[in-house]
């Protein structure tokens, strides 16, 4: 079964990106907000005359917090590994009675 692309096109910034994708439009609408978001506040806050420098500071930072998340989930994966063999381990000492 193959998976159905459609095009959905999102504005950011007041240009607009064709975005080939089996994603649902909703879902690229709200990361082209994300997206445009993070680009305003970072203009604002820096005063950059140049978008292109906007653009590159904002993936810079979607980039931090994906890595950030990354970390995070790598984080209670292992805990729960942790967890789960502590379980097994009592399971063992202490068979069903």
């Amino acid at each position: 079964m193959t998976k159905q692309y459609k095009t959905t096109l999102i504005k950011i910034m007041g240009d607009e990106y064709p975005i080939k994708s089996d994603a649902d439009p909703e879902y690229l609408r709200e990361l082209a907000k994300y997206v445009e978001e993070k680009i305003q506040n970072i203009s604002f806050k820096n005063k950059l005359p140049q978008r292109l420098k906007s653009e590159v500071l904002v993936a810079i930072i979607i980039a931090d917090e994906y890595f950030a998340e990354k970390e995070k989930n790598e984080k209670i994966e292992e805990k729960m590994q942790q967890l789960l063999n502590v379980l097994e381990e009592k399971m063992i000492e202490e068979p069903s009675q």
